[in-house]
């Protein structure tokens, strides 16, 4: 539509000193004469716009056109704008893109840079950011999706749902959604769905509270968590704060100490956590997960001649 283009162009105006004709032009995909229509419009609605001619001219607006904020904070609007810019680095998304621009635009220079965040490593890779994006245009026109979807045991099933959200935690990006033949919600990880589809059906199920919805999902799975005893030197209970934090430790006779963890059924990563730190840990209880790491160390040496 017309009129979110002369917005968008005037966003990018505040953002830019000095813009030609030709670069909105391939910005905004139109052309040179559609540009030079629209500044004229911009400026009828009041915008300061005045044009530079010459080898380096182009568009500006006013320096003096300030659209002011009043009541957050420099430090805030520092936060806010970090924030925003370090969820672009984990998350690819036009409409993030054009509110960090709106943002940069609203409060311009917030002064010197303190405050840094880098959540690249929540950018998996480019599948499921491709995923991310139809899902969460399935979402929005509240269209069912099918995949083939592959548990953590290999298993794969063809799934029919209503995607509701999408959501990173646990280091990966999963899927809330409605599967209608299971009439359940149920939560997917997105690297584990194959051949995803978003088809023209939709479902007449009215949800209430996603957020509430995902919270008592969340819970139901913690509750299925099992509590295991692990014992470990005491000079390593820094690695096991960073690695389990908020879990119980307490301190034993000579230089071990004792921790409680929680483990989701089906989870392989506190394995991994515990085998990297070798003869330094020893799960004590319940028998069946110290046998079931056991074994996994077992498996593991297998595979080399010793």
């Amino acid at each position: 539509m017309k009129i979110d283009r002369l917005l968008e162009i005037i966003i990018y105006l505040l953002n830019h000193e000095n813009v030609t004709a030709s670069v909105l032009a391939e910005r905004f995909h139109v052309t040179v004469r559609t540009i030079q229509r629209d500044m004229v419009c911009i400026t009828e609605a009041g915008i300061p716009v005045y044009s530079n001619h010459g080898k380096n001219g182009g568009y500006s607006i006013l320096p003096s056109y300030k659209m002011k904020n009043c009541d957050i904070r420099k430090d805030e609007q520092q936060i806010i704008r970090k924030a925003l810019e370090s969820l672009a680095t984990s998350y690819a998304n036009e409409t993030l893109a054009g509110l960090i621009e709106k943002y940069h635009a609203v409060l311009g220079n917030t002064g010197d840079q303190r405050i840094f965040f880098d959540f690249g490593i929540a950018r998996e890779n480019q599948k499921v950011q491709q995923d991310n994006l139809a899902l969460e245009q399935a979402i929005a026109g509240e269209n069912l999706v099918t995949f083939l979807y592959r548990d953590a045991e290999g298993r794969e099933t063809q799934r029919l749902v209503q995607p509701l959200a999408i959501q990173y935690k646990w280091y990966s990006w999963y899927l809330f959604a409605w599967s209608v033949p299971q009439k359940a919600y149920r939560t997917f990880k997105i690297a584990r769905i194959l051949d995803l589809r978003v088809t023209s059906k939709r479902s007449d199920k009215k949800h209430p509270d996603v957020g509430l919805l995902m919270k008592e999902a969340d819970q139901a799975y913690s509750d299925t968590c099992i509590t295991i005893e692990v014992h470990f030197m005491g000079k390593i209970k820094g690695v096991i704060e960073e690695y389990f934090p908020d879990s119980r430790i307490e301190e034993l006779s000579g230089e071990k100490s004792r921790v409680w963890i929680q483990v989701p059924p089906g989870e392989r990563l506190w394995k991994a956590l515990l085998l990297s730190l070798g003869n330094q840990v020893e799960v004590i209880s319940p028998e069946i997960y110290r046998n079931e790491l056991i074994e996994t160390a077992q498996n593991f040496l297998s595979n080399y001649d010793i």
